[in-house]
């Protein structure tokens, strides 16, 4: 910023536009004051200076007056003969019009007791007369008129007194308004800085302060205007950060609810939102590495993107998870012509791996279902979870699934409490052993006797143990309950089967805890048996092995639950420490009725043979399921045809007390 030449003096006093630093400024009012300072001692001292003249005038005269009247008194008196003394012989009034006199003197008043009468005269000239009487031995007239004059010099601080004041006070006038002019000078730039900094405390960076005809206020403005255009560039750089996201360059969460408060605020037409996740992505992070797994990211980004057009927007809320915004009548027809079926499932090719991508996606609508824009994307998830859950392509939301989900929170709630207050219980559900036709063995059931909700069965509740890690402290409390029975059941010739979680299998801290229980009671773990999912077994094969190799060591039975509805391999089977087979309620229901579904009943059963393993039928519900597992060779029959679960202080007068059959043994 380029200031304006230096103008004049007077020009600068009165131009908004004239360029004068300050110190300059400050010179001139400071020279301006020390002159009317200096006029002012001057004007007081030249007072004091021609009033002493006048006194040695008047003195002169009363000499000369009084030397006149008395002939023998010397006239030797020095200090008053600096100034020449006129007389005329005769009154006042005539020696007015004598050649000596000067012109134009008019009288000035004086004291009425004074002799001495004084006269003000043109050109500054001042005069000085008495009048006395000769000696009357002198000359013929009575009367002399003495006068004496100065003249006052002609420059312009012999003024008159009243003339200097005039001057002193125009000259403080002009300072003041100069010093007005200084002032507002500072003043008024200063006001515009520092509301500048108010818009840039506020976030405003678009302004700027014009030109300044003092230097040092505009190099002052050109720094402001420098440090603006800086932070404004700079807030765009940081909005760009801020709302978008660095991988993929999609929008992000932050931009996305910006852009959806904007939407639903001028909304003209109805708006949804579709929430989507690749739900496999975790597995491709863990196998393939996070390189691979970011660019799997930006592919599906990519292809989100070409569907995208410029009423719809398309951001990255968090890791795997993507959200959408468009009209609902474009959502129609994408849905009429399968486009979100084509984003959500597919094939991508990433480092030479021909990946399978696999999604849910949830849906909310505006503003059916919501008007905040925090509400919709908070139901668009809750869809999507439940259409995760349920392996649904796509889910729209309703009312029911809100109130759902808040049950669960409140239960998850809930279940720490009933951890910590130790309101879970045992159910046991007998086994029939069909060879001995006998009652041998039964399974520990978990129940959560909930204050308010009653029993509550397991499927209530521990999908949410395990989502939240609580599991294993339940675990731990179901192996605490199964000791403290054990040692009635080992008399009645009772084994008891425990349910072992996915998340169980990934403890390695649960060897520990069993230790312990193990050292106190060790013939307990040879009456018991552990099972586990076919599903839980084959997260990590390798890690579940060790731990059931070091639980089978103690004493433990394995056995393989709810199989037939996984998808094991039988290589890590056949190297699990495996004892029994329970085949699920799918493989047996309605088997009876159906060819084919006894054909693949009776080979499940005799592969179990094979390997060495005792078989369990489980879900036997009808007399025609009973017969049909007991003809094919089944070991063990559970189900509601042979007993629900019940307490264990039912369970032990039905089964612990009086009951002296002989265990079985595995084969």
């Amino acid at each position: 910023m380029l200031s304006t030449p230096p103008t004049g003096l007077l020009r600068a006093l009165f131009s908004k536009r004239a360029s004068l630093s300050l110190n300059a400024r400050t010179l001139l009012v400071c020279l301006e004051a020390l002159f009317v300072l200096c006029l002012c001692l001057y004007v007081i001292l030249n007072k004091q200076i021609a009033t002493q003249h006048e006194d040695k005038i008047e003195r002169l005269l009363y000499d000369k007056a009084l030397a006149i009247h008395q002939v023998n008194t010397p006239d030797n008196n020095t200090d008053t003969q600096f100034a020449p003394v006129f007389y005329h012989q005769g009154n006042l009034q005539e020696a007015q019009f004598t050649q000596h006199w000067p012109k134009a003197c008019n009288p000035v008043s004086t004291a009425p007791t004074s002799k001495i009468q004084q006269f003000r005269c043109e050109n500054g000239v001042r005069l000085h007369a008495i009048q006395t009487h000769l000696n009357p031995e002198q000359a013929q007239s009575a009367q002399v008129t003495l006068w004496a004059v100065h003249t006052a010099g002609l420059s312009m601080l012999s003024m008159p007194v009243h003339e200097a004041i005039g001057l002193a006070l125009l000259v403080l006038t002009i300072s003041a308004l100069c010093s007005r002019w200084i002032s507002h000078s500072i003043t008024q730039p200063l006001a515009e800085i520092t509301a500048s900094a108010e818009h840039m405390s506020a976030g405003h960076y678009d302004w700027r302060l014009p030109d300044n005809p003092i230097p040092e206020i505009n190099q002052l403005a050109s720094s402001f205007n420098h440090m603006a255009k800086s932070l404004q560039e700079r807030d765009k750089v940081i909005r760009r950060t801020a709302y978008k996201d660095q991988l993929t360059g999609l929008d992000n969460r932050a931009f996305l609810s910006l852009a959806l408060r904007e939407r639903t605020q001028s909304a003209r037409e109805p708006l949804s939102i579709v929430v989507w996740g690749i739900d496999n992505l975790d597995n491709i992070n863990e196998v393939l590495g996070h390189e691979v797994a970011d660019k799997v990211l930006v592919k599906v980004a990519r292809k989100a993107a070409r569907v995208c057009r410029e009423n719809l927007v398309i951001a990255r809320l968090e890791g795997n998870v993507f959200c959408m915004l468009l009209p609902r009548a474009l959502l129609e027809a994408m849905l009429k012509k399968h486009c979100i079926k084509r984003l959500l499932h597919g094939s991508l090719r990433v480092q030479n791996y021909q990946l399978d991508i696999q999604s849910h996606a949830g849906l909310a609508h505006y503003p059916e279902h919501g008007e905040c824009p925090d509400s919709l994307m908070r139901r668009a998830e809750i869809a999507r979870q439940l259409a995760k859950k349920t392996r649904q392509t796509c889910i729209v939301f309703e009312p029911r699934l809100e109130q759902r989900s808040a049950n669960r929170l409140e239960l998850v709630a809930q279940l720490r409490k009933a951890i910590n207050e130790q309101e879970f219980c045992l159910y046991f559900q007998p086994k029939l052993n069909l060879r001995t036709n006998s009652i041998n063995q039964a399974e520990a059931l978990l129940r959560w006797n909930h204050p308010t909700r009653g029993v509550i069965a397991p499927g209530g509740f521990i999908e949410l143990a395990e989502q939240t890690g609580m599991i294993k402290e339940i675990t731990r409390l179901v192996f605490r309950q199964t000791y403290s029975i054990i040692a009635l059941c080992t008399q009645q010739n009772i084994r008891l089967s425990l349910n072992l979680s996915a998340l169980d299998l990934e403890d390695n801290s649960l060897v520990d805890f069993v230790s312990q229980l193990h050292e106190q009671q060790p013939d307990a773990a040879r009456h018991m048996v552990l099972e586990i999912t076919e599903s839980a077994a084959m997260r990590d094969p390798e890690q579940a092995l060790e731990i059931l190799n070091e639980l089978a060591a103690m004493g433990f039975q394995i056995s393989i639950d709810d199989f037939g509805t996984g998808y094991s391999s039988l290589a890590y089977l056949k190297r699990f420490p495996v004892t029994e087979l329970k085949i699920d309620r799918s493989l047996v229901q309605g088997a009876d009725l159906d060819t084919d579904g006894q054909i693949i009943l009776e080979s499940t059963i005799e592969m179990g043979h094979i390997m060495g393993l005792l078989v369990t039928t489980e879900g036997v519900e009808t007399q025609a399921e009973f017969d049909l597992v007991k003809k094919l060779g089944a070991d063990y029959v559970q189900g509601f045809w042979l007993s629900k679960p019940m307490p264990f202080e039912e369970f032990k007068l039905k089964h612990l007390v009086g009951n002296h059959d002989e265990l079985v043994p595995y084969i």
